[in-house]
């Protein structure tokens, strides 16, 4: 009987897995057609990364650099100006890959295009690991990056990591990446 129970969930967390997968690639098949979406390709390498406490700040540069691949798309609710936007993320480790929603707002000066986002909340999970996962997990990020191009642009960012459930806001987690991206 406790057999019949287990396989049951596993039948249910893969159904959630498939579903929240076509969510997405449906997402990003239908939502570019509109003039208003912005899709990233990105190679982010991480730089320095540590914790922050209410007693100390444990951070180090990394010894070795190494590239993660990500994903970001958007649905910009405005062209112009300060850009609010509401869309997906997605990381890869070549064997792990990692997507969640995020909130984005975006602006330009000339050049520069600063940009701040907060994602979490729910995760998918697939690769090695096949996972949905939701929770009090969120990730801001803020960037700055300068466009080489019409397509092209380089720059720096802090990526935070908040568990809210798991400690009080005065502990973190972070790391500063140097990336490359492309915009469509």
């Amino acid at each position: 009987m406790q057999c019949k129970v287990l396989q049951e969930e596993a039948f249910m967390n893969r159904c959630k897995i498939v579903a929240v997968m076509a969510l997405l690639v449906g997402f990003m098949v239908i939502v570019p057609a509109a003039a208003d979406t912005q899709v990233d390709i990105g190679l982010n390498i991480p730089y320095y990364a540590g914790i922050e406490t209410e007693d100390d700040d444990f951070g180090a540069a990394l010894d070795y650099a190494f590239l993660v691949p990500d994903v970001k798309i958007n649905y910009f609710f405005n062209e112009k100006g300060i850009r609010l936007g509401v869309g997906a993320r997605m990381f890869t480790a070549i064997l792990e890959t990692m997507a969640y929603p995020i909130v984005t707002v975006e602006t330009e000066i000339d050049k520069l295009v600063l940009s701040a986002h907060v994602g979490g909340g729910a995760f998918l999970f697939f690769g090695l690991l096949n996972d949905f996962a939701t929770g009090s997990f969120y990730m801001p990020e803020v960037t700055i990056a300068y466009k080489l191009g019409e397509r092209f642009s380089v720059g720096t960012g802090a990526l935070l990591f908040f568990a809210p459930d798991a400690a009080d806001f005065n502990n973190f987690a972070y790391i500063g990446t140097v990336f490359a991206r492309f915009t469509f």
